[in-house]
């Protein structure tokens, strides 16, 4: 009889440690998904959907290092294959094959936007993190860029242009012509060089080119050598058919004043807001000079005064903070915006 207890009674104790261990592996395997998802949030890979409330996965803030980009450049190829007639250019990164495609890609402090156009790319700042930018160029399926725009020399707009060259080896660099070379601008000089295939160009206002069947004019600075260096950054207009976009890159109040003194068309459905929207620029005599339907303020702290003056003229305003990459489209005759 004592051997049967015995016996029943390390049958109990088993039976006990595989509850426990089991309890234990699903407590550590739940402390671990929390943590994961913890860190995401934190780091920005988890939002919460503007109109569920529900949290979503994104991937706006993935980079890459240049050891994975061949490989995350096949990878994408290889999906785009693999899903076939699947609706994969409606998620966030999707540029459309044909019309004109705006979008404002994640870029920290800076600025970063992408323009598509029949097959032609350019890309206007590089925001401050090159690894980042990179990675989302990839996930829109660009490896190649035709242009590539630097609208001023602060690391913010092209700190991470020497990357961005580096990966899509644009036929030309359009510059400000700065008097002061920081590090970022050297290296993005340097980086263009590099390719022997990007020819710089230091632009001036008034500079007309074509992106497939957009016409892209370089409309300021109007006048140079500014007190405040930031308004010698260059601004530019797109249009396509009968849609226009203004982005006006890294000036002030002061430089908008003066591209409406100097005549320019500025007129346009969509205005990409000057230094991401902050109170040092998108003044209320902006606003009624270009009239536009729709305003992206790309910055990660936009000025509720901006945001105000844009809501109180009609204009339908998006913040990358709320709405992460935002995205324009136009077929040549209307003008659309997505969160």
């Amino acid at each position: 009889m004592g051997r049967e207890r015995e016996a029943r009674s390390q049958v109990r104790r088993r039976r006990r440690g595989c509850v426990t261990g089991c309890l234990t592996r699903i407590l550590l395997l739940l402390g671990v998904a929390a943590l994961v998802f913890v860190g995401a949030c934190v780091l920005g890979f988890v939002r919460n959907d503007p109109e569920t409330g529900k949290p979503s996965l994104t991937l706006e803030n993935i980079g890459l290092d240049d050891k994975t980009l061949s490989t995350a450049q096949e990878w994408l190829e290889n999906a785009k294959t693999a899903v076939g007639s699947l609706p994969v250019l409606t998620w966030a990164y999707g540029v459309d094959a044909s019309g004109l495609t705006v979008k404002t890609l994640r870029a920290g402090e800076g600025e970063a936007v992408l323009i598509c156009c029949d097959g032609y790319t350019m890309l206007v700042g590089a925001g401050k993190n090159g690894l980042l930018t990179a990675g989302q160029l990839l996930l829109c399926g660009v490896n190649r860029l035709n242009v590539a725009v630097a609208c001023g020399n602060e690391a913010v707009q092209t700190g991470g242009m020497a990357t961005a060259i580096a990966l899509g080896k644009p036929e030309y660099l359009l510059f400000q012509d700065s008097q002061t070379k920081n590090a970022a601008y050297n290296a993005m000089l340097e980086a263009a060089q590099k390719t022997e295939r990007t020819q710089l160009i230091a632009a001036d206002a008034g500079l007309t080119f074509s992106l497939g069947r957009a016409t892209v004019t370089i409309i300021g600075p109007a006048k140079t050598n500014h007190t405040d260096e930031r308004d010698d950054g260059l601004s530019l207009r797109i249009d396509y058919g009968q849609t226009s976009v203004l982005i006006l890159g890294t000036i002030t109040s002061a430089g908008e004043r003066e591209l409406i003194s100097s005549g320019v068309r500025l007129d346009a459905d969509a205005l990409i807001c000057a230094r991401g929207g902050s109170d040092a620029a998108t003044s209320l005599e902006l606003v009624n000079a270009v009239t536009p339907r729709i305003a992206l303020l790309t910055g990660m702290e936009p000025a509720n005064s901006v945001m105000i003056r844009l809501q109180r003229a009609g204009v339908q305003t998006l913040a990358a903070k709320e709405n992460g990459v935002m995205t324009l489209r136009s077929d040549g005759t209307t003008m659309t915006v997505t969160p």
